[in-house]
């Protein structure tokens, strides 16, 4: 059996981050990371986009060889095509992730974490104040015993059901989502695109986020129960053709975005969840890059401070949920809300939006100010803006 102070299951941004935190807090901690995929990074399954001010929490962007893209607005397409420019200025950027969790991991291990990729925990068990991880891969079948385990397995966590926490999605709050990489098309190659409309991608959007000039990571999401049968692929080869038809297809991916709040308990002895395991996610944009690595580096503090007092219970552990939703969770279930009523409304609404938000001077279209005109457009949001805004 392999013994381990620290067991991180997954190797995203939220395992890896977390990693790196356990190791480089106390060196004298023995901390391991899983990683099932054969490759830190990939495949990538997201849209690449992050905010400035979060990225730079965690790792110096300037020059780095893991930016595709600095981004310096933000541009919304009505469904009726209309486009709405805001957010000038430093955004954000457009990741390489097949770089940029690499150069998280090379920071991982640095601080004296271990990383085994191609192996993945198959289950867990409890023993005694410890966990015991069954595990698979380039070196076989074995068993780790871990004082400890933080769950970073991402969408698809089987963690947090191994350990008895409820992690259920309900179907309206699962998002399928599908992407290509387009080379050879035209668009502002310093913007990134947000595109709603029933007949693009229902109950969701699509996005185009610049990797260079001329080429970009063109998706969309739909909540499945209202894609009409039709799977999130096929509504992607819809918008390509339509709105970039001279567009080369280089590579795909598929997979599913969770848009709930946090899950209610992400705790338990001596185990805890971050990252899209806990559904850390934004609701409304489905964003969850940064939001994932904040969890992760929260996620190490505590442990690290409950392995320091020989007290892993879940009653120790309470505060790392505690102070999440103090961070941002609190926050989610705000913007669900908004997210629920948002989905009421049908194209005209955005429509109109659009046109409003076109006769504010672009210096002073903020974010602020477009759900400020949301209101304004469809008084039904005011009951909910004060609820949780107030």
């Amino acid at each position: 059996m392999i013994r381990c102070d620290v067991l991180v299951i997954g190797g995203g941004p939220a395992g890896l981050v977390a990693a790196r935190e356990c190791a480089a807090a106390d060196p004298a901690l023995d901390v391991l990371l899983l990683e099932r995929d054969r490759a830190i990074g990939a495949p990538v399954r997201c849209g690449e986009g992050v905010g400035r001010a979060g990225l730079a929490e965690f790792l110096d962007p300037s020059g780095a060889s893991w930016i595709s893209r600095r981004i310096s607005r933000v541009i919304f397409w009505a469904p009726d095509g209309t486009e709405v420019r805001v957010a000038e200025g430093d955004v954000g950027y457009i990741l390489d992730r097949t770089r940029f969790e690499p150069a998280l991991a090379l920071e991982a291990g640095r601080a004296g974490a271990e990383l085994w990729v191609g192996t993945e925990a198959t289950g867990i068990t409890r023993d005694g104040d410890g966990w015991v991880a069954a595990i698979r891969g380039q070196r076989g079948e074995n068993t780790v015993h871990a004082r400890i385990i933080i769950g970073a397995d991402g969408v698809e966590s089987m963690v947090g059901r191994w350990a008895g926490l409820d992690t259920r999605v309900p179907s309206r709050d699962m998002e399928s989502c599908a992407q290509y990489v387009v080379s050879g098309i035209e668009f502002d190659p310093d913007a990134i695109y947000l595109h709603f409309g029933d007949e693009i991608a229902p109950g969701g959007y699509a996005w185009v986020f610049p990797k260079g000039v001329g080429i970009a990571n063109v998706g969309l999401g739909i909540v499945a129960l209202k894609g009409r049968n039709r799977p999130a692929r096929e509504w992607l080869h819809g918008y390509i053709d339509r709105y970039f038809p001279t567009g080369v297809r280089t590579s795909y991916t598929v997979g599913g975005v969770i848009v709930h709040t946090t899950v209610k308990h992400t705790v338990t002895d001596g185990l805890l969840l971050c990252g899209d395991s806990a559904h850390m996610v934004n609701p409304l944009s489905g964003g969850g890059i940064v939001n994932a690595m904040k969890a992760g580096r929260l996620a190490a503090r505590t442990a690290v401070a409950a392995l320091e007092a020989r007290d892993v219970s879940a009653a120790r552990l309470q505060r790392y949920h505690d102070d999440w939703m103090a961070l941002l969770g609190d926050d989610h279930v705000r913007f669900y809300k908004i997210k629920e009523a948002l989905n009421k409304f049908d194209d005209g609404f955005y429509n109109s939006l659009a046109q409003r938000l076109n006769g504010i001077p672009i210096e002073r279209r903020t974010l602020g100010r477009i759900f400020a005109t949301a209101l304004v457009t469809h008084p039904s949001l005011i009951p909910v803006a004060a609820r949780y805004f107030v």
